[in-house]
């Protein structure tokens, strides 16, 4: 084995470990936890938003993976409508918007984000926020969104976030011997995407099963839900969708490598045993493409719509 890669893998066990651990402690998520996505500074009405460069988020060419990049937007630009609620609300996603620079996401990403406003004359209020994604100082992306506050399912008390906390103790990586049942799942999941990895796919795609494969139209892809795509109720988490439809979309304009902007439209949870993706080419030029991807359950349910643009 190369000493890189085993250095890498070694890294990659302990992060997911410690995640783990951190996903003991109710109020957040196993994707933010697991790319280390954390909050160096909360104002009154904007902050900053941290991914580490860490070899768990990264694709085979040394950039963020869309997945990971996603899921830090998407928890940035919810913290800025959090700040005005209060701690432990339930916040939905309901429609994100991002710009490329072509800038690309290498090193740590850092999201500056602020609260806009509210919408008004509807039965439902939304939250309005916006972000910057920046890599080494250089905007990678500009992203908007919109979110609702809803009830809690069932049966589920939620708790503040670890930003909202009063005090936390440090974290540790969990033992293997002290695993639970869906936490080996997980482990499980880890062992198999670091030995599935190679220098085609990286660890996180087959972690996250982001794996689309081409048809004549676009791409495909299903996606085994498990534990580690989870947020604090046990849906697919928000950013993490979006991610998914990002990169499937780009394998159906393999001639327009470049993710230009994207538009999603969060119709309802993802859930059950898959999620299964379908991007459609629905134009394909010299210089862009446009692609139209749908996520649905296993059971056919719809839960997000996105519309995609790409550049050759």
């Amino acid at each position: 084995m190369d000493g890189d890669y085993s250095r890498d893998a070694e890294a990659i066990r302990r992060q997911v470990l410690l995640a783990l651990a951190a996903n003991r402690t109710p109020g957040y998520h196993y994707p933010g936890s697991l790319i280390g996505c954390h909050w160096p500074r909360i104002g009154e009405d904007d902050l900053d938003a941290v991914m580490p460069e860490g070899p768990q988020g990264r694709n085979v060419d040394g950039t963020a993976n869309l997945a990971a990049l996603f899921v830090l937007t998407d928890v940035a630009l919810a913290t800025a409508a959090r700040l005005k609620v209060e701690r432990g609300a339930r916040q939905a996603t309901v429609h994100l918007h991002a710009q490329f620079t072509g800038a690309p996401p290498r090193g740590e990403l850092k999201a500056h984000a602020r609260m806009l406003g509210y919408t008004a004359g509807a039965a439902t209020r939304q939250a309005m926020t916006a972000a910057t994604v920046y890599a080494g100082g250089v905007p990678v992306c500009h992203a908007d969104g919109t979110f609702i506050q809803l009830p809690p399912p069932p049966g589920v008390t939620l708790a503040p976030l670890p930003w909202q906390r009063e005090s936390g103790m440090p974290i540790t990586p969990l033992e293997l011997k002290d695993l639970k049942p869906d936490e080996k799942i997980v482990m499980r999941s880890c062992n198999s995407a670091l030995r599935r990895a190679d220098s085609q796919r990286a660890f996180i795609e087959h972690f996250w099963g982001v794996l689309p494969v081409a048809t004549d139209a676009g791409a495909r892809c299903t996606v085994k839900i498990r534990p580690q795509h989870s947020n604090r109720v046990g849906h697919v988490q928000g950013g993490l969708l979006l991610g998914l439809a990002a990169i499937t979309a780009a394998a159906a304009a393999p001639k327009h490598p470049q993710l230009s902007a994207i538009a999603s439209w969060y119709i309802s949870p993802g859930q059950g045993r898959a999620l299964k993706i379908t991007s459609r080419r629905f134009h394909e030029g010299r210089s862009f493409a446009g692609v139209r991807t749908e996520i649905r359950n296993a059971d056919g349910t719809r839960v997000l719509e996105v519309v995609s643009h790409h550049a050759a």
